[in-house]
């Protein structure tokens, strides 16, 4: 089958190689609106590149899409090809506002064409480790999952500003919010505040501490930090720069329950399972360590885009509909609105009545 990818700067490149060695796709077909961009893509991959997307939808007619532009103009590009009958997955987030978002999830719905937006993160070899140790019961009840989202290099003056990207948790934050919510389950409210901005040609906040609690008692905990920034030109020492796949959205991560942990560590591109609560001398023992080198990265685009394809190709819903990432889209507005409350707490039932 066709599949067009939309925006071939930055991350578009990213996807655009998955969708190539898919193995799934008949054609790849790219639509970039810089013209240069476009031109050297071309030139590269030998794929035919369009710098209009009317044109490429018209003329070219693939099968599915993946939108890969900035979060502003995701929802013009998105319901450009639900109208013509084009399965999409989208970058994060859906749209840049909520309203966006829900009516192009509900234009799919009612049109039956398959929708999934990208949080990869699901589909990761850490997070399906982590799953599995849960699942079999070497955590316990989890009751914590402690994350640290650590920038990649900084941005030009003009990215990081709300109206390109809607807000820190839409821009940095939704991957984590997503992964809260695969792991836990369902919130019940949240707050999030933010300490003075550090990155002075940033428009939204950089610095933001959120805490999720959900149902049980559990809670899901982020922590933004900007050190990474000042670490990408190698002059710090010890240098401690990870580039390459892990070069943009970077975390550390710890996932607890009442019999044991499991903890990646990016630096080293290891996860740890650790036992506790079972020795008499009280000391916890690492169950095991498993080097992710050779497994599927979080950022990297290969399984998520090729089980969307393979699913659209042979009929089936997506694994991941989009009305599920707009559900975590809602958490990440409810999270802005605390931002801007200074740290109140919101939770879904308050903010459902806000609505209303």
């Amino acid at each position: 089958m066709r599949v067009a990818v939309i925006g071939l700067g930055g991350m578009g490149k990213g996807h655009l190689e998955a969708v190539m060695r898919s193995g799934i796709a008949t054609e790849v077909i790219g639509c970039e609106r810089d013209p240069a961009l476009a031109r050297a893509t071309a030139e590269k991959t030998g794929i035919r590149v369009f710098t209009d997307l009317d044109q490429l939808l018209a003329e070219a007619t693939p099968r599915a899409a993946i939108v890969v532009t900035p979060p502003a103009v995701h929802a013009s590009n998105i319901a450009a090809c639900l109208a013509r009958g084009v399965a999409v997955l989208t970058e994060k987030p859906i749209a840049s506002d909520l309203a966006a978002s829900a009516e192009l999830v509900a234009k799919a719905e009612a049109a039956g064409i398959p929708f999934q937006c990208g949080f990869q993160i699901r589909y990761s070899g850490t997070m399906g480790l982590i799953r599995a140790a849960i699942e079999a019961g070497e955590l316990g009840t989890v009751s914590h999952i402690r994350l640290t989202q650590l920038p990649g290099p900084i941005p030009k003056a003009g990215y990081m500003t709300r109206e390109r990207t809607g807000g820190l948790f839409y821009e940095k934050l939704c991957h984590q919010v997503d992964l809260f919510r695969h792991l836990l389950g369902e919130p019940r409210r949240c707050l999030a505040i933010a300490a003075p901005r550090v990155i002075s040609h940033y428009g939204i906040d950089d610095n933001c501490t959120a805490v999720f609690a959900f149902a049980d008692g559990a809670l899901g905990t982020i922590g933004f930090d900007t050190r990474r920034a000042v670490q990408v030109d190698g002059t710090v020492t010890p240098e401690r720069v990870c580039e390459g796949r892990d070069a943009g959205h970077f975390y550390e991560l710890t996932v607890s329950g009442d019999r044991g942990a499991a903890t990646f560590d990016p630096w080293t591109e290891t996860l740890d399972v650790v036992r506790y609560n079972h020795r008499p001398d009280l000391l916890t023992e690492r169950v095991r360590r498993v080097d992710l080198r050779s497994l599927p990265g979080s950022y990297d685009m290969g399984p998520q885009d090729g089980d969307f394809l393979a699913r659209v190709r042979d009929g089936k819903a997506p694994r991941y509909p989009a009305r599920d990432a707009l559900e975590s889209m809602r958490w990440v507005e409810r999270a802005e609105e605390s931002l801007r409350r200074g740290g109140e707490w919101i939770s879904a039932e308050a903010a459902a009545a806000a609505a209303r």
